[in-house]
């Protein structure tokens, strides 16, 4: 976690607690997640900054409530959309493309390791077996790491083992998965990692609402839809100064 622990941001950005919670993630999967991590930092460390932002405000003597929240919506804005979503954004993309180009590799087409008249002899095995026997066999070829067998079956077309292309692809999804763990464990963590950045991107937005703020007020008041609200948020100040400016646009 960060060196020390502000609890005015949610644990949910926090950058190392974030990222721990990606099975996968270990040293040989960190570079690839760091994109993630990247963006969880610059999320936490903005946000750290917002709520110092107000503090301060808060001790200005020239400021009215209004006035300070103002300021401290600005900077948020303009730090948020400077820095954290574009960060967002590029590890949301960087990382989704990782997982298409290796989600590709775990379904491509295999190289039968045998002769072709064995690989022949292997396919016509497994063709005159029962549909439920023959989908047992060829899993638990490929379980025990029989790549010779495994291979003949998936380096041909599928009718000739008796099985369709929707089962082949399964198969071959299993072959990568037990002949490439590395690429298995990378893609694990990086699907992870982005489901991570695009399940938290309305934890972020509400964490930058709740480090901004709002003016509470007593009575009956009503936001901009018609609706109670007892709160005066700051697009609503911003949509009075601007039509208080008006008259002095030049």
């Amino acid at each position: 976690m960060a060196n020390e622990i502000d609890t005015r941001v949610s644990l949910d950005l926090d950058p190392e607690a974030a990222i721990a919670t990606i099975v996968d993630y270990d040293d040989e999967t960190s570079s690839y997640v760091e994109p993630a991590k990247k963006a969880f930092t610059e999320a936490y460390n903005v946000l750290r900054a917002i709520h110092d932002a107000k503090t301060a405000v808060a001790e200005d003597p020239t400021l009215t409530e209004a006035g300070a929240l103002l300021k401290v919506a600005d900077f948020a804005d303009k730090r948020m959309i400077a820095k954290v979503y574009p960060a967002w954004d590029a590890a949301s993309t960087s990382l989704n493309s990782k997982v298409e180009a290796w989600e590709k590799e775990m379904s491509r087409e295999v190289v039968s390791q045998a002769s072709q008249q064995v690989s022949s002899e292997v396919r016509a095995h497994f063709k005159g077996l029962k549909t439920g026997e023959r989908m047992v066999a060829i899993s638990q070829a490929i379980r025990d790491g029989d790549s010779v067998v495994a291979s003949a079956v998936l380096g041909a077309p599928a009718m000739l083992s008796g099985i369709d292309e929707e089962m082949k692809q399964i198969l071959l999804r299993e072959y990568h998965e037990r002949f490439n763990p590395g690429l298995t464990k990378r893609l694990r963590a990086v699907t992870a990692a982005r489901d991570l950045i695009d399940r938290k991107l309305g934890v972020l937005r509400k964490e930058v609402s709740k480090a901004v703020g709002t003016i509470k007020i007593k009575g009956n008041t009503f936001d901009l839809h018609g609706q109670y609200s007892g709160e005066i948020t700051p697009a609503q100040l911003r949509a009075k100064r601007d039509k208080s400016n008006k008259p002095f646009a030049i």
